[in-house]
């Protein structure tokens, strides 16, 4: 009877984790569902007194918002209400691609030798403590805080709504935090590899690059995808920073307002193919994201 009873409580038990699973999985990825759903209709289905879920059950589905995705107008649309959502040619999801991945390789690379020399050499003056502490509060920075002498900054140089300057705001912005990360990463390689490299003849160059870079590759991955997906989603430096030119897709898609009030179709259909981006660089680096979030979580 006990050992019954036990069954039947641990059956109970395991049923109520599927049900909590369950509304947290409907939770979660209701979002993104009803964001697909709204992508497919128009302006007298999105502002229907009554939600619509389902397609071809609630609504006839539409290819609006996809149509003005490419900067075409619906058979007996007006031009004047359409708005290029990704630019001439693509220029807005093009300056969106350039400047999250030249950032974030820029900010890889010059995060990589900061960390290195802060676990590797110790300097006299300031302790590697305190210096990776003055680095990283150097991200505690809000960015309002920042806009406006970046803007001064870059129009004394003429680099207003210019890519170059989102890319060197964005290496900034994201180098503290990068560093921070390979830093932890590097501390817990053994020094012993580096120098079993040095003796064998390579020099300090080498055996960073041959022995100490391969081996902390999945923290490099995790920090260059933190760093892709900020630079990605940012949205107040492009604001202050870009007219025109060097817009970016988060600026464009706010801008996604007419005299009839917010173009939801068109909204949905944007964000869908804003997160392509993202999505593609995590699954590609889902391997090295994974040993780096756990390298270290056990130890001896």
């Amino acid at each position: 009877m006990p050992g019954t009873y036990f069954k039947v409580r641990s059956g109970w038990q395991k049923a109520g984790i599927y049900v909590v699973l369950f509304f947290w999985l409907v939770f979660t990825l209701f979002p993104i569902y009803y964001n697909v759903v709204t992508s497919f209709k128009e302006h007298e289905t999105v502002y229907a007194p009554r939600p619509k879920f389902f397609p071809f059950v609630d609504f006839r589905p539409s290819l609006l918002g996809w149509i003005h995705l490419l900067g075409r107008t619906a058979p007996g649309e007006p031009e004047y209400q359409v708005m290029k959502i990704l630019g001439a040619r693509g220029v807005y999801l093009r300056n969106s691609v350039v400047v999250a991945l030249l950032s974030s390789l820029i900010t890889v690379i010059l995060g990589v030798m900061a960390g290195y020399a802060l676990t590797r050499f110790v300097y006299r003056r300031w302790r590697n403590e305190n210096i990776a502490f003055f680095i990283l509060s150097q991200r505690m920075f809000p960015p309002v805080a920042l806009a406006m002498p970046f803007f001064v900054l870059f129009n004394t140089l003429g680099l207003l709504d210019n890519v170059t300057s989102l890319v060197i705001v964005y290496s900034v912005m994201n180098l503290p935090l990068v560093t921070w990360i390979v830093k932890e990463f590097f501390s817990d390689l053994p020094r012993e590899l580096e120098e079993a490299a040095m003796v064998d003849g390579c020099s300090r160059w080498r055996a960073l690059f041959s022995v100490v870079i391969p081996l902390a590759v999945p923290g490099i991955a995790v920090s260059f995808l933190f760093s892709f997906i900020f630079a990605w989603n940012e949205f107040l430096v492009a604001l202050t920073l870009t007219f025109e030119n060097a817009k970016t897709l988060p600026l464009q898609m706010a801008g996604l307002t007419t005299l009839r009030g917010p173009q939801y179709w068109d909204i949905a259909a944007s964000s869908l193919v804003i997160i392509i981006p993202p999505l593609l660089v995590t699954i590609f680096a889902n391997r090295y994201i994974i040993r780096g979030l756990s390298l270290g979580a056990v130890k001896e």
